[in-house]
C-alpha cells in the first residue's frame, strides 16, 4: 500500500502515467503506535521542560483589591472602590501587528468581595462614532464588532478555564476551554451580569462574575491565570494584557502565556445548589408519522450540586429540548452520512471531558452525544440522567448516564460515558474513556474503550495526539479497532499537520459518529502565511497571504486505493477582515459499486479522475451590508458539476439583522442531471440583551422540505428563560406538514 501527494494519470494507479507518484510505505496499526510510543517517550521523559511555558517572573502580575462596598453593575464605575484599584494597562497588538502597542488606551481594575469577582474597564476611544456594535444577543459573533473579553485560568494549570467578553452596550458571550483552547464550549453559559455605556472620549463595561460559577481551589490564597483581550473592529485590532503571538487567534490558546491575577483571599466557590424545573404546554400534528394532532403538558426539573469545588453533580428528569433552534439543512452529494452538530444545552456544557483525541473533520468520533435522544432528526422522549465532571488533582472526571423510553419501534435505551483524562507535564495529558449503549432486547447492546494521548512541546508550537480505540457489538468480532496519529506544528510563518487514521470496518461505536469505517486515511497540510508590512503598497490593504497545501489519501482496509485528493489553495486576507480564496482541486475516486447519488441517478462502478476550481469572496462582516460568493466548477465522476453559493447580511442597527444563504447545485453526468436548491433564511430582532424574536426558514429542494423555525426568548432571570417556540416542517412531495407549538417556562433557583 502506498500514498501519493501528487495525482497524474487516467484513474488507475496501475496505469502508465501514474509512474511518477511518490510513494510512502502505509505501515501497520500496531508498529505506527510504537514507534510514536518511543518518539514520544524520548521528547518527553529527557525533558519535560520543553512543554513548560516561561516561567512564572516572566509573566505579567494584576491584583484585585478587596472590597465591602456595593458595586452597581451600571456601567458608570462610579463608586470610591474602583479607584482603590490597581490601574492595569499597556495592552499589546496581536493583530494586526504583532508586538506593538494598542492604538488605544485601555484600563482595567479589579475588585472582590465575598460573593462576586469585579472587573472594570475603561476602553478609550478617539473616534467613538466608529465604535462598532452588531448584535446584543447571547453569544454574539465576536469578529464582527467592539467587545472586552476576560480569561480567567483559576486552577492556575496553564490549560484550562473561562472566557467572558461584553460589548459596548452589555452583549455577552462566555466559553470554558481545556487542553489549551484545543477543546472549548462556547455553548456553555454561565451566570454573570455586564452592563457597558458609551461616552464621548471612549466606552465603558463592568462585569460581576460570582465565584459559586467558577471552579477553583480551597486555597486561602488563590493565584489565578488571567488575560484581558480588546477588540477594536474599525481597524480590525486585537490586543491583549499579556501578549500572544499571532498565530494564537483564538484568546484561549497560549494559555501558559498569560499573566497572573493575585491578591484573592478567603473565598470559596460554594456547594453551588441548583434547581431548574420548567413546565411547557402547546400542541403538536405529525401527519407524516402517523400520529393524531394532540395537546401536551408536561413538566421536568434540572439539578447541579457541587460535590466539592471541584466536581459537580447534574441530575435531569423528564428532559426537554423542545426550544432548541432547528438543524441547518444540508445537501448530499457523497456515498457518506451527513454529521449534524449538537446543539442541545444538557450535553453540551462540559462537553469537552467527553472529547476523545482530534476528530479531523468529524471522521470518526468515538462519542456524540446526538445519539442520545434522537434517532436520525426524530426526537425520542428522554426520562432522565445523571452527569458528573470535574477534577481531583491532576485527574478530569466525566461520568454521563441517560435514560430513553421506548418511542414506536425504537426501544428504550441506556447510555453510558466514562471518562478520565490526567494531565502530565506541564501541556500534556493522557486519557481513557467506556462507553455502552445498550436496550432490553437480546444482543441489543454496544461497548467502546479507548486511549488517547496529548502531548505539546516547545510552548505548544508542536502537538502530537494519538487515539486507540475498539469497539464490541454482538455479531461484529474483528477488524474493530480505530487507532489514529496526528502531529501538527506551527509558527508566526508556517504550519504543518500530518495525520494517519486506520479505522476498521467492523469499528462501529453507536455512541459515536463514523463517516467512513474500513478505511486508513493519510492526511496532509502544509501552509505558508507571510504578513505583509502595513506601511509597503500592498499592505496598506492586505494584511496576509496564505498558500495551503492539502493531501490526502484513502485506502480501503482490503487494500486497494479509494480515494485521492491534492489542493492547493490560496487566500488573501485584507485588513478590513475580508478575503478571497482560490483554490484548485485534482481527485482521483475508486467506485467499487454503484451508488445513487440522486432519484434515478446513479453512478456506476469504475475509476474516476476529475479536477474543479474554487472562487471565492467574503466581505467585511461588521459592515451593515456584508455579503459573500463563491463559485465552484469542474469535473465531477464522468460528468460535470457547478455550484454557486450566495450570501446576504444586513444588520441596520444592533437590534435587527437579516442573514440569507443560498446554495445551488448543477450536476451533469450521462447518467442523468439534476439540480439542487438550498435556501436559508434567518431573521433576528433583539428587543434588548434579554429577549430575542428568532425566525429561521429553509428550503431544500433536495428533499422537497420547507421548514420554519420561530422562537421567541426572554431571559426573565439568568439562566431562567420564557419560551414560545412555532416548528412547521412541510413535505412537498408527499403533500404532509407537520406542525408544534411550544410554549416553555424555566427558572434557576440558587441556594
Amino acid at each position: 500500500m502506498a500514498s501519493s501527494v501528487i495525482i497524474s494519470g487516467d484513474g488507475d494507479p496501475t496505469a502508465e502515467g501514474y509512474n511518477h507518484f511518490v510513494e510512502t510505505p502505509i505501515k501497520s496499526l500496531p508498529e505506527i503506535l510504537l514507534r510514536l510510543s518511543i518518539v514520544l517517550g524520548f521528547l518527553a521523559l529527557p525533558k519535560a521542560g520543553w512543554s513548560q511555558s516561561e516561567s512564572s517572573s516572566d509573566h505579567k502580575v494584576a491584583f484585585a483589591q478587596y472590597t465591602q462596598s456595593e458595586i452597581a453593575i451600571d456601567g458608570e464605575l462610579n463608586e470610591a472602590a474602583w479607584e482603590t484599584a490597581q490601574p492595569i494597562t499597556e495592552f499589546i497588538q496581536n493583530e494586526p501587528t504583532e508586538g506593538a502597542p494598542a492604538s488605544e488606551r485601555t484600563v482595567v481594575r479589579v475588585l472582590y468581595d465575598n460573593r462576586n469577582l469585579y472587573i472594570g474597564v475603561y476602553c478609550y476611544e478617539r473616534s467613538p462614532e466608529e465604535i462598532v456594535i452588531n448584535d446584543i444577543q447571547r453569544d454574539f459573533a465576536p469578529s464582527q464588532q467592539d467587545y472586552f473579553g476576560v480569561l480567567l485560568d483559576t486552577f492556575h494549570d496553564r490549560r484550562s478555564g473561562y472566557y467572558f467578553a461584553s460589548t459596548p452596550v452589555g452583549g455577552q458571550r462566555d466559553a470554558q476551554f481545556f487542553d489549551e483552547g484545543r477543546i472549548n464550549n462556547v455553548n456553555w453559559d454561565g451566570v454573570w451580569h455586564s452592563q457597558g455605556r458609551i461616552y464621548e472620549d471612549g466606552w465603558t463595561v463592568e462585569f460581576q462574575i460570582p465565584f459559586n460559577t467558577l471552579r477553583f481551589s480551597r486555597e486561602n490564597v488563590q493565584v489565578w491565570g488571567l488575560n484581558f483581550l480588546r477588540k477594536i473592529r474599525r481597524n480590525n485590532e486585537q490586543s491583549f494584557w499579556a501578549p500572544l503571538p499571532r498565530r494564537y487567534f483564538l484568546p484561549w490558546r497560549a494559555v501558559a502565556l498569560w499573566g497572573e491575577l493575585r491578591g484573592i483571599e478567603n473565598v470559596e466557590p460554594g456547594r453551588n445548589l441548583q434547581l431548574k424545573p420548567y413546565v411547557i404546554a402547546g400542541f403538536e400534528d405529525f401527519p407524516s408519522r402517523g400520529t393524531p394532532a394532540e395537546g401536551k403538558f408536561d413538566g421536568g426539573l434540572d439539578i447541579k450540586y457541587g460535590l466539592t469545588s471541584n466536581l459537580a453533580l447534574d441530575l435531569t428528569a423528564n428532559t426537554d429540548f423542545s426550544h432548541v433552534e432547528s438543524d441547518t439543512q444540508q445537501v448530499n452529494l457523497s456515498r457518506f452520512p451527513l454529521f449534524f452538530p449538537e446543539k442541545r444545552e444538557f450535553f453540551l456544557e462540559n462537553s469537552g471531558i467527553f472529547e476523545v483525541g482530534v476528530p479531523r473533520g468529524n471522521q470518526a468520533l468515538l462519542f456524540h452525544s446526538r445519539t442520545i435522544g434522537l434517532v436520525g432528526r426524530v426526537p425520542i422522549p428522554i426520562l432522565g440522567g445523571a452527569r458528573l465532571t470535574g477534577r481531583v488533582g491532576k485527574n478530569h472526571l466525566g461520568f454521563l448516564n441517560m435514560q430513553t423510553r421506548s418511542k414506536d419501534a425504537v426501544p428504550a435505551t441506556n447510555f453510558t460515558a466514562m471518562r478520565l483524562r490526567r494531565d502530565i507535564f506541564s501541556n500534556s495529558n493522557v486519557g481513557f474513556i467506556f462507553l455502552n449503549r445498550q436496550s432490553g432486547l437480546t444482543n441489543d447492546r454496544n461497548r467502546a474503550f479507548g486511549v488517547d494521548s496529548n502531548f505539546l512541546f516547545f510552548r505548544t508550537d508542536l502537538r502530537v495526539s494519538s487515539t486507540l480505540a475498539k469497539t464490541y457489538t454482538p455479531g461484529r468480532s474483528g477488524k474493530d479497532w480505530l487507532g489514529k496519529i496526528e502531529g501538527e506544528w506551527q509558527n508566526n510563518l508556517v504550519r504543518f499537520l500530518s495525520s494517519y487514521a486506520d479505522i476498521q470496518k467492523n469499528f462501529n461505536p453507536r455512541m459515536g459518529f463514523v463517516r467512513r469505517p474500513g478505511r486508513k486515511v493519510i492526511y496532509h497540510e502544509f501552509d505558508i502565511k507571510p504578513r505583509l508590512r502595513q506601511e509597503t503598497r500592498f499592505g496598506s490593504f492586505i494584511r496576509d497571504i496564505s498558500t495551503l497545501l492539502t493531501s490526502e489519501h484513502v485506502v480501503l482496509g482490503s487494500g486497494p486505493t479509494e480515494n485521492k485528493l491534492f489542493s492547493p489553495r490560496l487566500q488573501i486576507t485584507f485588513q478590513d477582515g475580508s478575503n478571497f480564496q482560490a483554490r484548485y482541486s485534482q481527485q482521483f475516486e475508486r467506485l467499487l459499486g454503484t451508488f445513487e447519488i440522486h432519484e434515478g441517478v446513479e453512478i456506476p462502478r469504475s475509476d474516476y479522475r476529475f479536477d474543479d476550481f474554487l472562487l471565492s469572496y467574503s466581505s467585511n462582516q461588521s459592515k451593515m451590508l456584508s455579503g459573500d460568493i463563491s463559485y465552484n466548477w469542474g469535473d465531477f465522476y464522468d460528468g460535470e458539476k457547478t455550484t454557486l453559493g450566495l450570501g446576504l447580511g444586513f444588520r441596520p442597527n444592533y437590534r435587527v439583522s437579516t442573514n440569507i444563504d443560498y446554495e445551488r447545485n448543477d450536476v451533469n453526468l450521462p447518467e442523468g442531471s439534476f439540480i439542487t436548491d438550498l435556501l436559508g433564511v434567518k431573521l433576528n430582532y433583539s428587543f434588548n440583551p434579554r429577549m430575542f424574536l428568532d425566525a429561521f426558514i429553509q428550503y431544500n429542494s433536495d428533499t422537497s422540505q420547507l421548514d420554519s423555525n420561530i422562537r421567541f426568548r426572554f431571559i426573565h432571570h439568568p439562566l431562567s428563560d420564557f419560551f414560545v417556540v412555532y416548528n412547521e416542517q412541510r413535505d412537498n412531495a408527499e403533500h404532509k406538514t407537520d406542525r408544534s407549538l411550544t410554549i416553555k417556562y424555566t427558572h434557576l433557583l440558587n441556594f
